[in-house]
């Protein structure tokens, strides 16, 4: 029997409706995305065996299928005690920068057309070579890759990398110089890193620093991932997950190229020289997303400079059949960490799955952003708030709408209690 996964019958993309809490004296009390209409799709994975999952979850998000295919695979991977060959790994890699390049270089069109179109040019070229021509991957299989990159793939992907850091760095400097200065958050930044704690977008590490700069967890495996992390409001749309160290009061976090960042110094040159500069600046998500532009950029350079990416075994042998079992995996994408877990049975089917996205995670610093604008923009309001979603950036078309054209709509909503008001679509 065949089962169907409609998703477009339960999802408006285009919605972008923000709730805006006035007291009675008409002062703005609290502001937050609507996120209701948004349902989590986790449960539509549970009963599907294992083998299935690959191919759904890759199309689960047509703006980030990237992140979900390889963060999927990961959380299979875990389950069944598998890790990939290196040669794998560095095609993963290949594939993960190229579509973080080609995301952000969509978003600079409007202002950078032809660096811009060079860069958006360059990462699809990344993710071809790694395996995926297509909008939607085919690269990633449990314990390896499919094939490794071809040697003249690899060698004409390495002639562009001059012409594609140089756009990067153009952009990057150009978005310092005029950048919006970062917002106030009380919380904390979550990103990828690895065992040295050094930022790594393709990460077997969890990294996070409070707003201070001290450091919270310092490098931390998956597996430590149900000790670390806890939902508020599990399997609800806006879920507000929180460190368990600091509690659920004082323990929500972001995630992004803002906390990309903000985790440690980056480890290519060019770019940390740049974020340098963000941090210097105190400027904000939309310079902080050409920052990392640079450094996915200059990490496919290192990639392709080395011996993995199109020799040596592609697949790792076969491990132990997935059975039961829980495994999380991850990446570090565009908009920030995307984590999959999954819990399975004895006959490998999935008895659980959390797909914990980026906009889940960002919900509390989004609506601190949009309260924020509310208070600061009154005679302007559809446009800061329009303002603070960009700056947070959900996972939703509205984001990467032109220049006044997202087409937020808002909604005022009277006070009712003086404690927070909770989570949207939380009972």
């Amino acid at each position: 029997m065949t089962r169907h996964l409609v998703l477009d019958e339960i999802i408006d993309p285009g919605d972008a409706r923000v709730l805006v809490e006035r007291d009675e004296r008409g002062r703005v009390r609290s502001a937050r995305f609507a996120l209701a209409g948004l349902p989590r799709v986790d449960a539509m994975l549970v009963g599907q065996s294992a083998a299935e999952v690959p191919a759904l979850v890759e199309r689960l998000c047509g703006i980030c299928p990237a992140a979900h295919h390889l963060a999927g695979i990961r959380a299979l991977e875990a389950v069944a005690g598998v890790a990939p060959t290196p040669t794998a790994v560095a095609v993963r890699r290949l594939l993960h920068h190229g579509s973080i390049v080609a995301a952000h270089a969509a978003r600079a069109l409007a202002t950078d057309r032809d660096d811009a179109f060079t860069l958006l040019q360059f990462g699809r070229a990344a993710t071809a070579a790694a395996g995926s021509p297509g909008h939607f991957p085919d690269t990633a299989v449990p314990g390896g890759v499919r094939q490794a990159v071809s040697p003249a793939a690899r060698d004409g992907l390495a002639a562009l990398v001059p012409q594609a850091l140089a756009a990067a760095g153009r952009i990057a400097e150009r978005m310092l110089a005029g950048a919006a200065p970062l917002e106030p958050f009380a919380g904390a930044d979550v990103g990828l890193a690895d065992p040295s704690g050094t930022p790594d977008l393709f990460g077997e590490r969890l990294r996070a620093v409070a707003a201070d700069g001290t450091v919270l967890v310092p490098a931390a495996p998956p597996g430590r991932w149900d000790e670390l992390i806890a939902e508020a409001v599990p399997g609800d749309p806006a879920p507000r997950p929180y460190l368990v160290a600091l509690g659920e009061r004082r323990g929500h976090y972001r995630v992004g190229p803002v906390a990309q960042l903000r985790i440690g110094r980056l480890g290519t040159p060019v770019a940390a020289e740049l974020q340098a500069a963000w941090a210097t600046a105190r400027a904000g998500a939309g310079a902080a997303r050409a920052v990392v532009t640079v450094h996915a950029t200059e990490t496919i350079g290192r990639l392709l400079g080395g011996d993995e990416l199109v020799g040596g075994p592609v697949c790792a042998p076969a491990g132990r059949p997935v059975g039961a079992g829980v495994g999380v995996g991850w990446v570090d994408g565009p908009r920030g960490l995307l984590v999959h877990r999954y819990a399975t049975a004895a006959d490998g089917r999935l008895t659980g799955a959390t797909l914990l996205t980026p906009t889940a995670q960002n919900e509390v610093w989004l609506a601190e952003l949009l309260r924020q604008a509310a208070e600061t923009t009154p005679d302007a309001l559809e446009p800061g708030l329009e303002a603070a979603i960009r700056e947070a950036d959900p996972c939703l078309p509205c984001s990467s709408a032109p220049p006044g054209a997202m087409g937020v709509r808002v909604e005022t909503v009277e006070s009712e209690v003086a404690g927070p008001r909770p989570a949207e679509g939380s009972s």
